[in-house]
């Protein structure tokens, strides 16, 4: 991982009291209050941070990823 982006994931979770983890769909909506179907068709066009596949049809994504995002990191 680029050092860069591990010292701005640490401040970002630091800066939130967070700790790093995986969300799930039900927390990263809560999180930005993007609904599902928007966050699919921006996640088409590469407009959001990647999700990691964690079974059949679960997407996850890392906490810092979505805070960045939230904050254009």
């Amino acid at each position: 991982m680029n050092n860069e982006l591990f010292e701005k994931r640490a401040r970002i979770l630091k800066l939130y009291g967070e700790e790093e983890r995986l969300i799930s769909e039900t927390e990263r909506c809560r999180r930005t209050g993007i609904s599902r179907t928007t966050w699919w068709r921006m996640q088409k066009a590469g407009e959001t941070p990647p999700a990691s596949s964690v079974g059949k049809g679960k997407a996850r994504w890392l906490l810092s990823d979505v805070l960045l995002w939230i904050n254009g990191s």
